[in-house]
């Protein structure tokens, strides 16, 4: 007996039609997740719903997941250091005409805003403008001031005969698993004569809604030392990292973890025990390479066409130094050796790539971009700089790349 097969082509297609059906609020979400900030920005204006969306914390995480975000944005924050409200971030664009050469995006520049950037932390601008941190957003415009942590620096009293030297900085993190961005402020005082130092520490967390304030840690010994703290920080996986001075040529690596509020720290290694490595932080800085907090030290570099990578190795719950020395190709250190310019490092990238600023400003101006990956450095011209930046006598440059956020923060 044969089979026969009864076919209903109607109810299929009414049945695939239904299976096919997507929600038109997923729809919107899918798209407006793959445009640029810029356009969500002007697009909250189509609604409440759309505004509603676009602000909340889901959609400002979707955002960062989509696997076709383009590349990070390169910022370049200029200073007058003879008037600190002088101040703008250049939003720098590859020249389609020249790989080795920006070109300053007018379009994107921020006036009076950059003050002295101490952080880039997941698509913001952490910087600190008379005494009180700030947060800037420069895919949204968005610009949180929080309340100074304290009135005066003066936090302990000194002997009208010791000879005092107080420093203090503002640190910034972000730890994913809580979902918290926390803004650390901490001091110390050097007093010179009885060779004591002492500390403080104070933490602000801003929270949805506001009503964020600042709080005291408490941080405790052995893990622990009073420190005056250097400036610039950097955060890794919910951990804030700065280095700080127990004393005059004792140098340590602070770790705060936002998680549990605890500190921890780690001398740092003395160069081949060279004094003058602990003297100074002219030629070392913070960066992250290979997933860990490294200090990079660039003392050999203009000499030699060396530098140095300290990277901090867990073992257990036991930490150490592994040291990594990088020369530069034979072909390109006439860049950094017998080179009238004089170059500082200011600024890094996500990619492991490092900035080399000349520290006087001239036009043409030139900077020097170096990959540690591929040991390779290559001398970038960046144009449409405004001239008058070119006749300041101090001024502080600094360039760093910021992928882009929706985030709202609030205090």
């Amino acid at each position: 007996m044969g089979l026969s097969f009864i076919h209903h082509p109607k109810r299929m297609k009414r049945r695939t039609q239904q299976e096919m059906e997507i929600p038109n609020d997923v729809v919107i979400e899918e798209i407006l997740a793959r445009l640029p900030a810029k356009s969500l920005m002007r697009f909250k204006c189509v609604s409440k719903l759309w505004s509603s969306l676009i602000r909340s914390r889901y959609f400002s995480n979707r955002f960062l997941t989509v696997p076709t975000r383009p590349r990070p944005r390169i910022y370049m924050c200029l200073q007058d250091n003879n008037d600190y409200s002088n101040s703008v971030t250049l939003s720098l664009a590859p020249d389609t005409t020249n790989p080795n050469c920006f070109v300053v995006d007018h379009n994107l520049t921020s006036p009076r805003v950059g003050g002295y950037v101490l952080q880039n932390l997941c698509g913001f601008m952490c910087y600190s403008f008379m005494r009180k941190p700030k947060i800037y957003n420069p895919a949204t415009r968005q610009l949180v001031t929080i309340p100074a942590a304290i009135k005066s620096p003066n936090i302990t009293p000194v002997p009208p005969e010791e000879e005092a030297i107080t420093e203090f900085s503002y640190y910034f993190g972000y730890d994913p698993v809580i979902d918290q961005y926390n803004v650390l402020w901490s001091t110390g005082v050097y007093l010179k004569h009885l060779g004591e130092t002492r500390s403080q520490h104070l933490v602000f967390v801003l929270k949805a809604g506001g009503k964020g304030s600042w709080k005291k840690a408490s941080p405790t010994p052995p893990d622990y030392l009073p420190h005056t703290p250097a400036k610039r920080g950097m955060c890794i996986d919910g951990v804030i990292y700065y280095m700080g001075w127990t004393g005059r040529y004792s140098l340590w690596l602070v770790s705060f973890h936002i998680r549990s509020g605890d500190f921890k720290m780690i001398q740092v290694p003395g160069r081949d025990g060279d004094e003058v490595f602990l003297r100074t932080m002219e030629n070392v800085s913070l960066i992250e390479y290979g997933g860990k907090v490294t200090i990079i030290d660039l003392t050999n570099l203009r000499e030699k066409g060396m530098l140095d990578l300290w990277a901090v190795e867990n073992a257990g719950n036991k930490k150490s130094w592994s040291r990594k020395t990088m020369v530069l190709q034979s072909s390109q250190l006439h860049l950094v050796i017998s080179n009238k310019t004089i170059y500082n490092m200011k600024g890094t990238t996500d990619n492991n790539k490092v900035f080399f600023i000349p520290v006087d400003m001239f036009s043409p101006f030139y900077i020097l971009c170096y990959d540690l990956r591929s040991n390779d450095m290559t001398k970038i011209e960046i144009k449409g700089i405004p001239d008058h930046w070119f006749n300041i006598d101090r001024s502080t440059v600094m360039l760093m790349d910021q992928s882009e956020t929706l985030v709202c923060l609030e205090t």
